[in-house]
């Protein structure tokens, strides 16, 4: 039968081929072909859970691990539905007896569980004694803390992290310390409260990751916007940073997109976008211009890794909003006479796809994005469902900083 005809095969049609293949029914077929292997993974995981054996769950998951069968998937699931019951506790005990060393992990392979389980803390009340526990178990701090960072929840769980690590004297490695300061510096930030300089250029930045190195700068950099010093310094140095190794050159600017679309600060987005324009493969002879004489847009970034790519919808959240700056500027209408969106911002709109957005910010960035989307569009009812989103994403986040003042002077 040809594959693109409109005639559709009898049941008895269908009958036939599913006996063939060794069903007694195309009905049959259908249910127990789609009784996978991945189903039957999800109840064993039901039926450890249900029974609550700690020894059973932890030699289910060291099997899983020694035999590389699914473990991710079968580690997340297990810890979830603990951390769903409460029993915190239980699930830290599994962990530390676990023999698992998840450094044989790539990256990517760790945002998944660093996604798995921490974003289930945030649908969960968690008690402070169960907090302090979690901050006391290395694998939480190194895989979920760190790997999560979760932007929707700095007024809750999250944004205690830091208060309770000083309280109770958790020792951490420096560069986990300086991890959650930042965090703390950027929750006072939304909070409307004072922040500090980090004297940035004193850290010891040798061992850091560069997503981290990233988040340091950003933080001096929005201290300097407050107390009104030029950051040039900062930039210099992440430059050298760059120049050093351009593959990578997507972390270290990652968390410098978040402090220039949150202080509105355009020649920011613009430096940051000229850094990743030299980094593409070829320099500039690799990138393709969609804004005519003006391009930012760029097909070739070297992508090193699956989360990369997540990161680089981040760049084209800054794309959409120079490109609305641009607008704005020449006072030229965001609107062609027939109702559609200009040419050049669609094409940064189609490029924007919000299942590859990073999980922990995806609130975050999508506050920017309706900004985008509010100020892409003329017609009144279409602008109000935009506002009506950020609205409720701005409830949502429940940050003082943003508000419908917040939207409405983006880009005065």
């Amino acid at each position: 039968m040809d594959a693109n005809s409109n005639i559709q095969a009898s049941i008895s049609t269908l009958d036939i081929f599913s006996q063939f293949v060794g069903y007694n029914s195309y009905d049959e077929y259908n249910r127990m072909a789609n009784y996978s292997d991945m189903w039957t993974l999800k109840l064993n995981i039901c039926s450890l859970v249900n029974r609550m054996d700690s020894d059973e769950i932890i030699y289910h998951l060291n099997a899983a691990w020694h035999k590389n069968e699914n473990f991710s998937i079968s580690f997340v699931g297990v810890i979830r539905e603990l951390l769903l019951l409460g029993k915190v506790k239980l699930a830290i005990d599994i962990i530390l007896e676990s023999k698992i060393d998840l450094h044989d992990l790539n990256y990517s392979e760790l945002l998944f569980i660093g996604n798995g389980i921490g974003s289930v803390l945030r649908k969960i009340k968690i008690k402070e004694d169960d907090l302090i526990l979690l901050l006391n178990n290395k694998f939480f701090v190194d895989y979920i803390f760190l790997l999560f960072v979760d932007y929707s929840s700095l007024n809750s769980y999250y944004g205690l992290i830091y208060s309770l690590i000083k309280r109770e004297k958790i020792k951490l490695p420096p560069y986990q310390n300086l991890f959650f300061l930042s965090i703390d510096n950027f929750r006072n930030l939304l909070l409307k409260k004072k922040i500090n300089l980090i004297k940035y250029l004193k850290i010891d930045k040798k061992l850091l990751h560069p997503i981290l190195i990233g988040r340091l700068a950003s933080l001096e950099i929005a201290a300097c916007k407050k107390m009104n010093i030029n950051y040039d310094y900062v930039l210099n140095d992440i430059s050298t940073f760059i120049n050093s190794s351009k593959n990578i050159a997507i972390d270290y600017l990652y968390e410098i997109k978040t402090i220039s679309l949150l202080t509105k600060d355009f020649s920011l987005m613009e430096w940051i976008i000229s850094q990743e324009k030299a980094s593409t493969t070829e320099g500039i002879s690799n990138i393709e211009f969609n804004y005519k004489n003006n391009g930012f847009w760029y097909d070739d970034f070297p992508v090193e890794e699956a989360y990369q790519n997540q990161h680089l919808q981040y760049s084209y959240i800054l794309h959409l909003i120079l490109a609305i700056r641009k607008k704005v500027i020449t006072r030229d209408e965001l609107l062609l006479p027939d109702d559609k969106v200009d040419f050049n911002i669609e094409l940064i709109l189609n490029r924007i796809n919000k299942e590859n957005w990073v999980m922990s910010y995806y609130s975050y960035l999508d506050l920017f994005f309706q900004i985008g989307n509010y100020y892409c569009i003329k017609e009144k009812r279409q602008k109000n469902n935009f506002l009506k989103k950020y609205n409720a994403i701005c409830k949502d986040l429940n940050y003082p900083i943003f508000d419908e003042n917040y939207l409405n002077n983006y880009f005065d």
